[in-house]
């Protein structure tokens, strides 16, 4: 994640008004974005299973099923 933050402007290299985008700050915001979106997923996902698995075993067993 680290290199990307500082490789990020020859993926992202645009120009918009003469200036080149994204800047230094903004390439970071970028990617600080990106990575609590992806660490959110993650932490939903842990959840969930966590959850389902929990419901699972404390269901009651299906007899002949």
């Amino acid at each position: 994640m680290t290199l990307f933050a500082h490789h990020a402007e020859a993926y992202f290299a645009v120009e918009i008004n003469g200036r080149s985008f994204p800047d230094g700050m903004t390439e970071h915001a970028i990617v600080i974005g990106v990575g609590a979106v992806v660490l959110g997923f993650v932490a939903y996902g842990l959840y969930a299973a966590l959850r389902d698995i929990r419901r699972w075993r404390l269901a009651p067993a299906v007899a002949g099923g």
